[in-house]
C-alpha cells in the first residue's frame, strides 16, 4: 500500500515539518554549545593522523583520517569547524530515525517521538559533538537500519546493494560494524526471511563491502595485524574495568528519560505482531548487546542500536494510544523526555562552565546516586566525566612545554625532539606546535610508534620527512618519569609541571634528556613494548 493512502497529505506534510524542526533544534542546540569547552585528547590524535594519511593505523581504519585532513583543509581549525561534521552527522541521525518510524507504520507522532528521543538523550549530545569515529559509526549503523527495514518490507535487490556500499564505507571507519552484519546474519538465520540468503544480493553486498575494506585489509597485514593487540591491550587495560551490572545499568543511565521508549522498542521487534516482519532489527540489537556482555565492551559502543528502537518503540506506542484512545499519553510522555533531559543534558553538552560543571555532577551524584557517569576508564569515580575532563589543559600543556624549549640554547634547540608519554600529549602538541614554534612531537603509544624513528614506511600516503641524524640529542620529555629516562640518557634534569585543576593531565613532569646512551632508532625499539 502506498504511503499517501495510509496518511492524509496533509499529516505527511506535518510529518516531514516535525522531523525538519528536530533536525534544527539538534544542530542549534550543538552550534551555540559545541566550542564551550576545548578539544579532546582523541580528537587530537584523529587530527593528528588527518597529517599523516595512510590505509590504516594501530587504533583504527583509515576513515577518520582523511575526514580530518578535509576538515582543516576546507573548514578550518577552530573547534566549530573540526566538530562541524559530526554535529551535521547528528542531524542525520535524528533525521534517519524519524524516517525508520515512518518505514514502520509510524504516522507523524511516532516519527516525531523517534527523532526527539535522540535529540535529547545526553548520550547522543556528547557523542555527536565530538570528531570521533563513534559519531560516524552510529550514522552508518542507523543507516544499515533503516536500509535492512526497506529490504524486508520491499523485498528490492537495490536496497541489498546499497547496504554492501554503506557497510563497506562503515568498515574503514570502525570495525564494530561487523557486529551489525553478524547481528543481521543471526537475524535472517532466524527468522523467515532466511530465504533472503537463498538470493545472490546479500552475498553480492558482502563482496561489494569486502572490495571496499580491503585495503586496510591489506595494511593490517602488512604491518602484522597490530587491530589484535591493539584489542588485547583494551582488554587488559580497560575492559576488565568493565563489570556486566555496570554495562547494564548504563544502558539505562545514557537513555534515562527515553527508557519507556527503546524497551517498547525491544518488544515490538522481538514480539509484537506488528514487528514480526521486522524481527531482524530484533535479533541485531539481541547480537549486539550478548556480544559486548561477553567481551566487556564499554557501555558506548551499543549506542547505535538505541535509535532503531526509539522508532519501533514509538510506532507500538502511537499504535497502543490510537486503539485505547488515551491521548492525553502522548503530551505526558514528551513532557518526561523533555525535563527529564534537561536535567542530565549538562552531562551531554557544555552548558555550564566547567566549575559549575564539576558542582552539579556532584550534587547529582551525592543526592541521586548518579555515580556512575563520573567513573572513568581504570574504573575509579573522579569528580568530572572523562569526556569532560579530558577536553582541559592541552593548550597550557603546548605553552609549558615551549617556555621549556625557549630555555634551551640555539644548537640545543636545532638538536632537540619533544616526547610525549601518550598520544593526547603528542597530538596537543602537535595541534599546537606552530602557534608555539615548537620541534618534532614523537610518542611510543599508539600510531604515534609507527611515526616514530626508525619504523620503516609502508605504504604511507604522505611519508615523512628524514630527520637529521642529530636530532634526538636532546629530547624534552613530556609524563615519563625520571627514573625510565635514566636508563636511554646520561643527564636527566627537571624542568617544569604541567597543571590544571580540571584536566585528566594533570601534575605531570616535564624533562629535559641530553647525552643519549643509544641511538634514536635503538631507543625507539627497546620502547616498542609500550606501545599499546
Amino acid at each position: 500500500m502506498h504511503l499517501k493512502t495510509i496518511f492524509p497529505r496533509e499529516q505527511l506534510i506535518s510529518a516531514n515539518y516535525i522531523l525538519a524542526y528536530l533536525v534544527l533544534l539538534k544542530l542549534l542546540i550543538h552550534f551555540f554549545t559545541m566550542s564551550e569547552y576545548g578539544l579532546h585528547r582523541d580528537e587530537f590524535l584523529y587530527l593528528a593522523m588527518g597529517e599523516r594519511l595512510d590505509w590504516g593505523y594501530l587504533e583504527v581504519p583509515p576513515s577518520i583520517a582523511f575526514m580530518a585532513r578535509f576538515t582543516r583543509a576546507f573548514l578550518g581549525d577552530s573547534v566549530f569547524a573540526i566538530r562541524l561534521l559530526p554535529v551535521i552527522s547528528g542531524a542525520f541521525i535524528v533525521l534517519l530515525t524519524g524516517l525508520m518510524a515512518r518505514e514502520l507504520g509510524g504516522g507523524r507522532f511516532a516519527q516525531g517521538l523517534a527523532a526527539l528521543a535522540v535529540v535529547v538523550s545526553p548520550a547522543y549530545l556528547r557523542s555527536t559533538m565530538l570528531f570521533m569515529p563513534v559519531v560516524f559509526d552510529q550514522l552508518y549503523w542507523v543507516a544499515g537500519a533503516y536500509l535492512t527495514i526497506k529490504i524486508l518490507k520491499s523485498g528490492e535487490d537495490k536496497w541489498w546493494l546499497v547496504l554492501g556500499v554503506l557497510s563497506g564505507i562503515a568498515l574503514m571507519n570502525k570495525y564494530t560494524m561487523l557486529l551489525f552484519g553478524f547481528g543481521l546474519f543471526i537475524g535472517l538465520l532466524l527468522t523467515p526471511q532466511r530465504r533472503m540468503l537463498l538470493c545472490p544480493s546479500p552475498w553480492q553486498a558482502a563482496l561489494i563491502a569486502l572490495c571496499i575494506f580491503m585495503p586496510n585489509l591489506i595494511w593490517q597485514h602488512i604491518h602484522g595485524w597490530p587491530v589484535f593487540e591493539h584489542m588485547q591491550a583494551l582488554s587488559k587495560h580497560q575492559f576488565i574495568h568493565v563489570q556486566s551490572a555496570g554495562f547494564l545499568l548504563m544502558q539505562f543511565l545514557m537513555n534515562l528519560f527515553t527508557a519507556p521508549v527503546w524497551i517498547l522498542g525491544i518488544h515490538f521487534f522481538l514480539f509484537s505482531k506488528a514487528g514480526k516482519p521486522y524481527r531482524v532489527i530484533g535479533w541485531i540489537y539481541v547480537t549486539a548487546i550478548t556480544v559486548l556482555l561477553l567481551f566487556s565492551g564499554k557501555a558506548y559502543y551499543l549506542l547505535p542500536v538505541y535509535p532503531m528502537l526509539f522508532a519501533g518503540g514509538a510506532v507500538l506506542f502511537e499504535k497502543h494510544l490510537a486503539s485505547a484512545k488515551r491521548f492525553w499519553l502522548k503530551p505526558a510522555l514528551i513532557s518526561v523526555i523533555l525535563f527529564g533531559n534537561i536535567i542530565l543534558i549538562p552531562y551531554g553538552v557544555p552548558v555550564l562552565p566547567i566549575e559549575k560543571m564539576t558542582q552539579y555532577a556532584q550534587f547529582l551524584a551525592k543526592n541521586f546516586g548518579l555515580w556512575e557517569p563520573l567513573r572513568w576508564e581504570n574504573g575509579e569515580i573522579q569528580r568530572l566525566p572523562q569526556e569532560f575532563a579530558d577536553m582541559f589543559g592541552w593548550e597550557n600543556q603546548a605553552a609549558t612545554v615551549a617556555t621549556v624549549y625557549r630555555q634551551l640554547s640555539t644548537q640545543e634547540q636545532a638538536e632537540s625532539l619533544i616526547l610525549a608519554s601518550n598520544y593526547g600529549e603528542a597530538g596537543a602538541i602537535d595541534f599546537y606546535r606552530n602557534a608555539y614554534s615548537l620541534p618534532e612531537v614523537i610518542s611510543f603509544k599508539g600510531s604515534y610508534y609507527l611515526w616514530g624513528p626508525g619504523v620503516p614506511l609502508l605504504c604511507p600516503l604522505n611519508p615523512v620527512e628524514q630527520r637529521p641524524a642529530a636530532i634526538g640529542a636532546v629530547l624534552i620529555t613530556i609524563g615519563i618519569p625520571e627514573a625510565a629516562l635514566k636508563d636511554y640518557y646520561e643527564e636527566v634534569a627537571y624542568a617544569a609541571t604541567i597543571t590544571h585543576q580540571y584536566a585528566r593531565e594533570n601534575n605531570v613532569p616535564i624533562f629535559i634528556c641530553r647525552n643519549p646512551k643509544f641511538s634514536l632508532e635503538e631507543i625507539w625499539e627497546k620502547l616498542a613494548v609500550y606501545r599499546f
